[in-house]
């Protein structure tokens, strides 16, 4: 629940690496991207840390700056937030995500959920179709449900055209720049949010770098790292 005035969600919290613990899988456990993690965590390795060692789980967030209502996606965070009414109070649900490559950015701006579809078949755009075979790898008109489908099991349409927020079957991309426009999810995360979105919920896509939020009282301050961002079209 988020209290009125209230911007910042969440608590950070400490655990201590087992062996053969990696960051994407301490990730992916506590609904973290591995940009969040990592960036927690300077020095860690990510696939072999060090069994004992202490590591920070960055479980406390800022929500950005735009209206409460439907879901908002901050690129520049690689974070989605889902608000929705709960009687007199509002409700807030965040997943991490990944967010299209730089040659292929994730459209922003205001939109809204066009349809909703369980076990959907991947058509492949002509465009994504074309770099796979300049780079000797064909792939074919559409690739129908199953672990080689890169939408996952589900899928919610977005009203600009060819945007999709959906699962994955690669989910160590989560928190990564790594698809093709599309908003990423871990396919537990997409999982719940397929079931709480109603067709026509709002959808709003920002990038959002710094962040200002107010908790108990105090001012907390954001700054994301340069490397997470994604300009505004010009």
């Amino acid at each position: 629940m988020v209290d009125e005035g209230d911007d910042v969600v969440g608590r950070l919290a400490t655990i201590t690496l087992q062996r053969g613990d990696t960051l994407p899988d301490i990730a992916r456990h506590f609904s973290l991207g591995i940009n969040a993690l990592s960036a927690a965590n300077p020095g860690v390795d990510v696939w072999v840390p060090r069994a004992g060692e202490r590591i920070v789980l960055p479980l406390s967030f800022i929500l950005p700056e735009t209206r409460r209502e439907g879901i908002v996606i901050n690129l520049a965070a690689m974070r989605l937030f889902y608000f929705k009414k709960d009687g007199g109070q509002q409700a807030v649900a965040t997943f991490p995500v990944g967010v299209g490559r730089e040659e292929r950015p994730t459209p922003m701006g205001q939109m809204y959920i066009t349809r909703k579809k369980y076990r959907p078949t991947w058509y492949v755009p002509a465009s994504i179709a074309a770099d796979h075979r300049k780079r000797g790898d064909p792939l074919p008109s559409q690739v129908p449900p199953g672990p080689l489908n890169p939408l996952g099991e589900y899928a919610l349409y977005l009203s600009k055209s060819g945007y999709l927020v959906h699962g994955t079957n690669k989910p160590a991309s989560i928190g990564l720049r790594a698809t093709n426009g599309c908003i990423r999810l871990y396919p537990e995360n997409i999982n719940r949010l397929f079931d709480a979105t109603p067709v026509k919920t709002a959808v709003e896509i920002v990038s959002q770098p710094y962040l200002v939020g107010r908790h108990g009282g105090r001012v907390y301050l954001e700054a994301i790292p340069l490397t997470n961002h994604q300009a505004p079209p010009s």
